[in-house]
């Protein structure tokens, strides 16, 4: 008896994989979540203590750190660009900072940085606390 060459064989092999496949596709299926009394209350808990904080770990974008006049002017100026844009000056003895925008993550803040970044160059995403009721 003659045998394939190893070619058609391995290709009546992948063939035979993907019919097998197709016949034990999966079908819609609907899944119910029970879940007991003392698991809703927690959740309920959760939620209502999540409401009542006013403030949380999130980011803002640092313009400037240096004197009280140049913290002054690079406000001003980053209002008269984005007015709807929050900000704010720290001061951090000997220096200020001029830190604008409420981001509560990492990817928002640096959405905002690389569209405050054409006007600002020098601007940095720092670390800070911010306002869950923030307009930005």
């Amino acid at each position: 008896m003659r045998s394939l060459p190893s070619k058609y064989s391995m290709l009546t092999v992948i063939f035979a994989f993907f019919l097998c496949l197709n016949g034990f596709a999966q079908s819609e299926a609907t899944v119910t979540v029970e879940s007991s009394q003392s698991i809703k209350q927690l959740i309920a808990q959760k939620k209502a203590y999540n409401r009542s904080k006013r403030y949380v770990k999130g980011y803002k974008v640092q313009l400037f750190y240096g004197s009280e006049e140049g913290a002054l002017k690079i406000r001003e100026d980053f209002l008269s660009v984005f007015p709807g844009i929050s900000s704010e000056l720290k001061f951090h003895s000997p220096y200020w900072k001029v830190w604008v925008g409420c981001y509560t993550t990492r990817l928002d803040a640096d959405r905002g940085l690389q569209e405050i970044k054409e006007g600002f160059s020098s601007a940095i995403v720092v670390p800070a606390k911010v306002s869950l009721k923030c307009g930005n």
